[in-house]
């Protein structure tokens, strides 16, 4: 499929998701049934919208009745409602009320949304974007166990994090991705705490640990409160790690770089067969889109055309299963997984959007 068909499908799923979740405010409303009318978006969703923005925005040559420019201004400004500056260290809620009436700051959460800065800085470069993502990898690193490593899901000791105490591959890996684009973007070579947060994946989480191919995958979810692992397999963790193992490539030197891009490589293989397409269907499509962009990181990075081929008729396949099967006649995805959502939504205009990108483009992803 051409991929202007991708750009005109994008930009009808981006429309209807600001037409049925957008508010008057710049902010989105929050879907499901337990919230009084009117309440915004959790981070999580609203930071997926943002993305989609941003993957709308990169397509090349616009979109008619797209104004890029406006949309992204408005996202940023919108994004400032979580921000809590007076804490020490300063990150987003997870709720726009803040963080004494309800809401809880995730380190994965302010790890998207460093990400997607990030990517913004890479597609529009602009003095002092970099300060924001370098104040959320601070928060990660605050978020460190001090006893037995890793950084835990939620900011501990208040809220969910006076019970939560898990450790997961979506707080660490992330947070090391975000580590190592700043370590780029700066010129730097790669600096912790992004190294700590990949080697206490690779030593806790992965399932290949015990084998003759460490490094490679798949990644189980998290380490529980109690000292016990989640083997849960989500396409997200396998994802983010893809795209750490790109990242450690692009930084080191010979011969090290082949060593990262080889476990990249090696662990979209074992993905792209673990996962099949009623997987993928039963898997929350937000998880798939983030899967799916890291896998577009190494499309770009890698020299195996048949991997290349793999990733893109698979992210094909999702979409035009979405397309064809899900979607109502006011270009809304009723997925398996939640329903009509911002998350759902979201997820499908990223996918369509990158799928209209130019290829050579893919680097600039986070």
């Amino acid at each position: 499929m051409e991929r202007p068909v991708h750009a005109e499908r994008a930009a009808r799923a981006f429309a209807a998701m600001q037409a049925g979740f957008r508010s008057r405010d710049g902010l989105y409303r929050r879907d499901g049934r337990l919230h009084l009318p009117g309440t915004a978006a959790h981070l999580w969703p609203f930071s997926r919208a943002l993305v989609a923005t941003l993957d709308l925005a990169g397509i090349e040559d616009g979109l008619p009745g797209f104004n890029a420019e406006a949309e992204i201004k408005n996202g940023l400004a919108a994004l400032e409602h979580y921000w809590v500056a007076n804490a020490d260290p300063p990150a987003y809620s997870s709720d726009v009320r803040g963080t004494r009436i309800g809401g809880d700051r995730y380190y994965d959460d302010n790890a998207w949304v460093g990400l997607a800065l990030v990517q913004l800085e890479r597609m529009r470069p602009r003095p002092g974007s970099l300060e924001r993502p370098g104040e959320l990898l601070e928060f990660a690193r605050s978020g460190w166990d001090q006893r037995d490593g890793g950084v835990f899901w939620v900011e501990q000791g208040r809220g969910i994090g006076a019970r939560n105490h898990d450790r997961n591959t979506v707080s660490n890996a992330p947070n090391a991705e975000l580590g190592f684009h700043l370590s780029e973007l700066k010129g730097e070579a790669v600096t912790e705490p992004g190294r700590a947060m990949y080697d206490w994946v690779l030593k806790t989480l992965d399932a290949s640990r015990s084998t003759d191919s460490p490094g490679t995958g798949l990644f189980w979810d998290k380490v529980r409160g109690d000292g016990s692992i989640d083997e849960t397999l989500w396409t997200y963790n396998q994802g983010s790690m893809i795209g750490a193992n790109v990242l450690m490539a692009r930084l080191e030197q010979p011969p090290q770089d082949v060593v990262y891009l080889d476990r990249a490589e090696a662990i979209a293989r074992k993905s792209l067969t673990h996962f099949s397409e009623d997987e993928y269907i039963r898997q929350p499509a937000a998880f798939n889109a983030i899967f799916f962009r890291n896998l577009l990181l190494l499309h770009h990075a890698t020299r195996d055309a048949t991997l290349r081929t793999d990733i893109i008729d698979t992210i094909r396949n999702y979409t035009d299963h979405a397309w064809d099967r899900t979607r109502d006649r006011h270009d809304r995805f009723h997925l398996s997984n939640g329903g009509v959502t911002l998350l759902n939504q979201s997820a499908i205009v990223q996918l369509l959007a990158l799928l209209a990108w130019d290829p050579s483009a893919y680097v600039k992803l986070t």
